[in-house]
């Protein structure tokens, strides 16, 4: 399971090293991931009190997370009732899907940055934590972990800002869609179709060829939607 809070004194740690916008970005990104693996299925509703709590913070700065979740479609604040972990959208995902294979084009196209050593090593981590995963059956959690942070590395080469943002909002708005599905397809099949992809894109990368991490990652995005597509089918 991916590890929910932090101990009282790596939390206390971390407040007197962080300024007031990495502690944002912190509760931020750890309370979206919660929502995205599922951790916070929908209909949860999440209390600005016991999350201020938790990581010992105010009220004010919980509350401005939330409003990030809202926009970005994860939670809906409503007066009188709370902030609930909004319902998947099967609906639109198929759209959505095409529309991240689209704008995945963009990346190389868009003000790309320079990739570096750095970049580098980090896709070669996750390769690696993708081949223990092919011994280690059915860690869904830390598959998606993987994804996540693929992710990251991506958005930090997506040189133009309004492109990376609506990227990171449409991935994060299916992401817990495509983890919904996981258990349903072969364990073998998505470590394999994982270790494809990081391995296209650490080829690209290694060019200094941002169209071709560009093209990689829509290819697997349509590979994805192709995988799941029988489960979207209504009845």
């Amino acid at each position: 399971m991916i590890k929910l809070a932090e101990s009282d004194a790596q939390r206390a740690r971390a407040q007197n090293d962080e300024t007031g916008s990495q502690r944002f970005e912190r509760i931020y990104a750890e309370l979206r991931d919660r929502i995205c693996l599922l951790v916070y299925p929908p209909g949860t509703v999440l209390s600005e009190v016991t999350l201020a709590r938790e990581f010992g913070v105010s009220r004010t700065p919980i509350r401005r997370v939330l409003h990030r979740l809202e926009f970005m479609g994860l939670v809906q604040i409503m007066n009188g009732v709370g902030t609930i972990v909004t319902d998947i959208d099967l609906k639109t995902f198929k759209e959505t899907y095409d529309l991240r294979m689209r704008l995945a084009e963009l990346m190389g196209e868009l003000s790309p940055a320079y990739i570096t050593e750095d970049h580098l090593a980090q896709i070669d981590q996750l390769i690696a934590r993708a081949k223990k995963l092919q011994k280690h059956r059915d860690r869904f959690e830390d598959y998606a972990m993987i994804t996540n942070d693929l992710q990251k590395i991506l958005s930090s080469l997506t040189g133009s800002a309004p492109l990376r943002e609506i990227i990171e909002l449409f991935y994060f708005r299916v992401a817990r869609i495509w983890f919904t599905f996981l258990p349903q397809l072969g364990w073998d099949d998505i470590i394999s179709a994982q270790l494809t992809e990081l391995s296209e894109i650490r080829a690209a990368m290694a060019s200094n060829d941002m169209r071709g991490v560009g093209r990689s990652r829509s290819l697997h995005l349509h590979r994805m939607l192709t995988r799941i597509s029988r489960f979207l089918v209504e009845p």
